[in-house]
């Protein structure tokens, strides 16, 4: 049986009232969705306002000489509704103690702007240093986890790496400490905040997003450079600069007002697949969910 074409307006939840325009293709007849989970591994990369990278002295001689923090974690992800969680494995932080993650929600938002995409936004809360329900909120881009699912189905075991896009932090340092294309990527874009945000509150990061176009220093500006087609370079005789962003939405509270939390994730392995029916009324396939980019399941009659 065929989709009907007739696009309509769906609203899934408050927080995407104000991206999801004409989203919703509804479908006779039943179809099928996955709750995916994944095992993953990536890196934790703190910015200033400036785009540097703050040296995480916990972790100071490892491989990236402290600008980048290697971590771990799961993640499931639903194909019908777009929304995730996660969790992050503890990991030290500038001496501070273990930061542990208390909560990680996601959602996919399409571009953002309520057109297709391949955006997430992530709202965490973590506590660190006595500090507890610190909120971070993060723009990431899936090109390259949703761009294996439209591949194919996904199998248990299987890993998904060397495929994506660049992290907006890719060029700190001039491209010292590169990391490559990788599957799911924090972005420069920020979001919204809630006025009033503090300790223990859900974290204040909501729609629409807001393009950072704060000028940079410290980026490698070379165009030939793979993954900074966008940069403008604004270079003069004091230096390199760069309207590139900075990666990750400014944080709103104390320990670190202004800084930037990177989580980049280089490689998510398939742990379990549970296949759940949707009924045809709410099978979404547009804007702000996993259908605009093509990888809802659907069975055909």
């Amino acid at each position: 049986m065929k989709f009907e074409a007739k696009l309509k307006k769906t609203v899934l939840a408050t927080a995407l009232t104000a991206v999801i325009g004409t989203s919703a293709m509804v479908a006779p007849g039943t179809a099928s969705a996955d709750v995916i989970t994944f095992n993953w591994s990536g890196l934790f990369t703190m910015l200033t306002s400036a785009g540097n990278a703050l040296v995480n002295t916990d972790y100071q001689y490892n491989s990236w000489s402290g600008n980048r923090t290697d971590i771990t974690g799961t993640m499931t992800f639903d194909t019908a509704t777009g929304a995730g969680s996660g969790t992050v494995v503890p990991f030290n932080f500038f001496n501070g103690g273990p930061a542990v993650a208390a909560s990680i929600n996601m959602q996919a938002i399409g571009d953002g702007q309520g057109g297709p995409g391949t955006l997430i936004l992530g709202n965490m809360l973590f506590n660190w240093n006595g500090n507890n329900g610190i909120p971070v909120s993060i723009v990431l881009d899936g090109a390259g986890m949703f761009g294996t699912m439209m591949g194919g189905p996904l199998t248990v075991g299987q890993t998904i790496t060397g495929v994506g896009t660049y992290a907006a932090s890719d060029g700190v340092a001039k491209g010292s400490y590169a990391m490559g294309v990788m599957p799911v990527v924090t972005t420069t874009w920020n979001t919204t905040t809630v006025p009033g945000t503090t300790f223990g509150t859900n974290p204040s990061g909501t729609l629409p997003l807001i393009a950072d176009s704060t000028v940079v220093t410290n980026y490698d500006v070379n165009p030939a450079l793979a993954g900074y087609q966008t940069c403008t370079d604004l270079s003069t005789a004091a230096g390199n600069q760069c309207a590139l962003g900075v990666g990750g939405t400014p944080m709103q509270t104390a320990p670190f007002p202004n800084y930037n939390a990177n989580f980049d994730i280089s490689s998510l392995t398939v742990t379990s697949i549970t296949t759940v029916p949707v009924p045809a009324a709410v099978w979404l396939f547009g804007s702000g969910l996993l259908g605009l980019v093509g990888i809802a399941r659907r069975k055909k009659n």
